[in-house]
Formats: structure tokens, sequence, C-alpha cells
């Protein structure tokens, strides 16, 4: 499980991504954290910077499959898209 660092104003929400490339975090040249969390009963792919394609980029399993960047470590700015097989599926996320 990702142990979250300390946040002074975190943004907290969800995306429902559908069968085309949704955006999930647009640029965000500050962000020092971004934690993503499959809410879903499919599995959701993640692309970093460019159009989500199933079956390429991060993959994130069904029921709780998370990805998670860190400052000083794999943190990406830039935007963040997804994709699912099926309409509608929840993928959550918090960021700062």
């Amino acid at each position: 499980m990702p142990v979250l660092p300390p946040l002074d104003r975190p943004a907290i929400g969800g995306v429902d991504v559908g069968v085309a490339s949704t955006v999930v975090r647009a640029t965000y040249d500050a962000r020092r954290y971004l934690l993503l969390v499959n809410d879903s009963d499919t599995v959701i792919y993640v692309a970093l910077g460019g159009d989500a394609v199933l079956n390429q980029g991060i993959r994130l399993n069904a029921d709780g499959g998370w990805y998670e960047m860190l400052e000083g470590q794999n943190l990406y700015t830039g935007p963040v898209n997804a994709i699912a097989s099926a309409g509608s599926k929840r993928l959550t996320f918090q960021e700062a």
C-alpha cells in the first residue's frame, strides 16, 4: 500500500474513464505527488503525456490497482490520461 507524504492542500477526487482516452490530471508544474487508484472492476491503462491506449502504458489492475509518483523519484508533471475497455470506470486520485 502506498505511503502518503505530508500534503499541504491535496486535490482529492476521481474521474470516470471510458473507451476513449480521458484526461485524468492536466499538466501541473508544481506537482510533488500523485496517487492513482483503480476503483473499478475493469483494468485501466494510464499514459503519461499522450493518449492512453488499451493494453499499453501503465496497467492498473481492477479493484484497487494503483500507481504512485513521488518527487525525487518518478515524478511526472505533464498530462495524465487513462482508458478502459468499458465506459464509466472510476479512477480516483490524490495530488499535491
